[in-house]
């Protein structure tokens, strides 16, 4: 949704900009319980991503590396 302040007229200029305006104030509206909830769940979603990474760093670290095998010399 764009939000203009465009009052060039025609009927129910006066409303729809109201109606916006009132939009954006309910859009303010936001506790600090919300705030705290969304800051717990972003850290959450990185802690996984974290987890994550380390287990692929330890199963890295797990396999042999990819060398080819050494041939013995013909004797």
């Amino acid at each position: 949704m764009t939000m203009t302040t465009d009052m060039s007229g025609g009927p129910g200029a006066f409303r729809r900009l109201m109606n916006k305006v009132a939009m954006w104030s309910e859009a303010l509206n936001y506790s600090g319980i919300d705030y705290t909830l969304d800051r717990i769940a972003f850290i959450e979603r990185e802690l996984a991503e974290i987890k994550d990474r380390m287990r692929q760093f330890e199963a890295s670290q797990h396999e042999p590396p990819d060398v080819p095998p050494m041939r013995r010399p013909a004797e």
